[in-house]
């Protein structure tokens, strides 16, 4: 391979290279929910027993994460992260109220979920 073709094969592949890296990615979309009418309320029973609905967690931020105690990576991973969000708000994090809600009623008891949640 003589040297004018190698390097207007190396040219070649710049150019691709380059035409990958440009900043036409996707504009971030949003959407301001500002007194929309989302977050309608729930009445779950907690580990504890006790019946509890969205107005027992009035001015606080509810992530509600579903899942099962036996799933063996997502859930408790996602669940750490959510912990690590917690606490790297730090006094705002009182404001951020976590729900674990089982997708297992069957096999997740109330004392199984009485470990698994604070863990």
């Amino acid at each position: 391979m003589s040297a004018y073709l190698r390097t207007g094969v190396g040219l070649v592949f710049a150019a691709f290279a380059l035409a990958g890296c440009s900043g036409s990615g996707r504009s971030f979309k949003n959407t301001d929910v500002t007194g929309a009418d989302y977050g309608k309320d729930f009445a779950l029973t907690d580990h504890t027993g006790k019946a509890r609905t969205l107005a027992d967690f009035r001015g606080k931020v509810v992530v509600m994460f579903f899942g099962y105690t036996r799933c063996p990576d997502v859930c408790p991973t996602t669940l750490a992260e959510l912990k690590a969000v917690k606490d790297q708000l730090g006094e705002d994090g009182k404001r951020l109220q976590v729900l674990f809600v089982t997708v297992d009623p069957e096999r997740d008891t109330q004392s199984l979920l009485a470990n698994y949640v604070p863990a």
